[in-house]
């Protein structure tokens, strides 16, 4: 064998490992996580927190959300705000009314929304090198990512006291050309119609979720005594 046939073999076994590697990160990175450990779930409640369920219902208002950061605007916080109650409806756990009649106040916070960053190259997260190089070879397209992060509060509305908080943060990245999936059941109103099928419409759904999901875990059980239809 001769000397540049053998470096070619090496270099084709370097791409693959490292190919393999970015991956590994890539999943590792992808997805919805809290910030904070997740505080255990009571036995009581049993099944999954967004699944089904028919017993007593606490009465909780959502506050508007507050814009934090300068990439949101007005329109698609309220539209945040009715996904969220949505989602929390759907959990059969809540009656969602008024501030004067709810017992739990569940504030959230938008710290960061980034719809889409710059720089990154499909396989890895970040900048690289040209595409003539070997190391821009390895790194490929440019990726479409997206993130955000929100900060969720239970707050008991007769002492103002907080019950629980956690900081909730989403991201998620697209290849050029490949179109994103609409979650199944959610809807994207005016302010968020043009995240339908991008990362920032998966990253929306993903921390909704896991932010009711999280409500639905710390609500502490002595609030949960109510029947009846919800409400808006």
């Amino acid at each position: 064998m001769t000397v540049r046939l053998i470096g070619n073999i090496l270099k084709s076994k370097v791409e693959r490992n490292f190919r393999l590697f970015v991956y590994a990160v890539m999943l590792f990175m992808a997805g919805c996580f809290s910030t904070k450990p997740h505080a255990q779930l009571d036995k009581s409640l049993t099944g999954q927190p967004l699944g089904r369920y028919s017993g007593s219902k606490a009465k909780i208002a959502v506050s508007d959300f507050e814009l934090k950061t300068s990439g949101v605007n007005a329109e698609a916080g309220s539209a945040l705000k009715d996904a969220f109650i949505s989602i929390l409806n759907n959990t059969q756990r809540f009656l969602i009314v008024g501030q004067q009649e709810a017992d739990l106040i569940i504030s959230v916070q938008i710290n960061e929304f980034v719809p889409e960053s710059s720089g990154g190259k499909s396989g890895v997260g970040g900048g690289g090198s040209g595409q003539g190089s070997f190391m821009g070879g390895l790194l490929g397209p440019p990726l479409n990512k997206a993130n955000i992060q929100l900060s969720v509060r239970i707050i008991d509305h007769a002492s103002s006291s907080i019950i629980s908080s956690r900081d909730i943060h989403s991201q998620a990245s697209q290849s050029p050309g490949k179109k994103i999936k609409t979650p199944h059941g959610m809807v994207f109103k005016a302010g968020l119609t043009a995240y339908a099928g991008t990362p920032m419409g998966k990253v929306i759904y993903d921390c909704l979720v896991e932010s009711a999901r999280y409500i639905a875990q710390n609500a502490p059980l002595n609030y949960y005594k109510y029947y009846g239809k919800k409400k808006t």
